[in-house]
């Protein structure tokens, strides 16, 4: 398995998705045709004062939150430490203040950590808040990758702590289990794309309406032929209603459930990291978690040669990412 490519891939997807997340999916396919970065985080349609969640302390082609969590799991998983929450929430933390070190202040795209990090909230009361909420964030499923790459008979429990960790939510466990499989089906077992989504039901216990979501995914027509029932099948109600985000926009919401559920209908119907990085990208709304699993995933099997050269000089971190995935080599064997 080629981890250095799947950390890049992962960051490229993250970093290039974060510049047209929120965006309405019919709105990035007439304005993005991805020969240059597109950064219009300062048009996200929220309130005044809520545009600087998205714009404040923001550069064009830094990584967001979805790598950064990665970076942590990683590092929690060459640990010498048991794997628990209190592990991954010491390692996220630890990622977290590096960046604040390095650049002054906090990486953007943190959601309900951005409370835990500020000292508003104790991470039991996000855990709270995250538990019975019908539609979790997607933070567990965002990055999840790492636990496709360990021992096969402990994913389901470690993806279970990792969502645990913030969200201890039926669908958030679910997810985190979802996307640590399918990556353990292709990045390891070189499985077949068209069979993912089946090889996920085999490999976790959803409950019904989870089941029934990815059974009807499975169902869906070839990107290309998908219409607007289908997308509503895909990403839920479009366009997206509350409580689910962002409201009024055309594209996959932030929540656990969708996000991994459209990650593996990609990855089911992708051919090379560049592919799955556009159908990710004209998906529309949280893009950045989609395209950062989707196009990590790939990279790993594919290598990175099908994306544009500016997308690899212009990725943040290059070289201590490749540190990163030398060391996790190295822990694995």
């Amino acid at each position: 398995m080629n981890i250095k490519d799947l950390l890049l891939g992962l960051a490229i997807g993250d970093a290039f998705g974060a510049g047209v997340e929120f965006q309405d999916r019919n709105w990035i396919r007439q304005h993005v045709d991805f020969s240059v970065f597109v950064n219009v985080r300062d048009q996200i349609t929220v309130a005044p004062e809520q545009k600087q969640l998205f714009t404040k302390n923001y550069t064009a082609w830094d990584y967001t939150d979805d790598t950064e969590m990665t970076i942590g799991v990683l590092k929690a998983l060459m640990s010498n430490a048991p794997f628990s929450k209190t592990l991954l929430i010491q390692k996220w933390e630890e990622e977290y203040n590096k960046g604040l070190a390095e650049k002054g202040y906090g990486r953007n795209g943190h959601g309900s950590m951005s409370w835990y990090f500020s000292g508003e909230k104790t991470i039991e009361e996000i855990q709270n808040f995250q538990r019975s909420r019908h539609n979790p964030g997607n933070a567990p499923a965002m990055r999840s990758v790492p636990l496709g790459l360990i021992d096969r008979n402990l994913i389901n429990s470690y993806a279970t702590i990792n969502a645990n960790a913030t969200h201890p939510n039926a669908a958030a466990i679910i997810s985190s289990q979802c996307i640590a499989w399918a990556t353990e089906f292709l990045v390891v077992q070189k499985g077949n794309p068209s069979k993912v989504i089946d090889y996920c039901l085999e490999q976790i216990e959803p409950n019904l309406e989870y089941q029934t979501y990815l059974k009807q995914v499975n169902l869906l027509v070839n990107y290309d032929k998908l219409n607007h029932a289908d997308f509503a099948v895909l990403c839920g109600h479009q366009p997206i209603q509350k409580p689910y985000f962002l409201d009024g926009i055309c594209g996959v919401p932030s929540d656990s459930k969708y996000t991994a559920g459209t990650v593996l209908y990609i990855l089911k119907h992708s051919t090379s990291p560049m592919d799955a990085l556009k159908k990710s990208i004209y998906i529309g709304g949280d893009v950045d978690s989609i395209a950062s699993i989707s196009v990590g995933i790939l990279s790993s099997l594919f290598g990175l040669d099908s994306l544009p050269p500016f997308m690899l000089g212009n990725i943040e971190g290059r070289k201590y990412l490749e540190e990163i995935a030398q060391q996790f080599e190295a822990s694995l064997s």
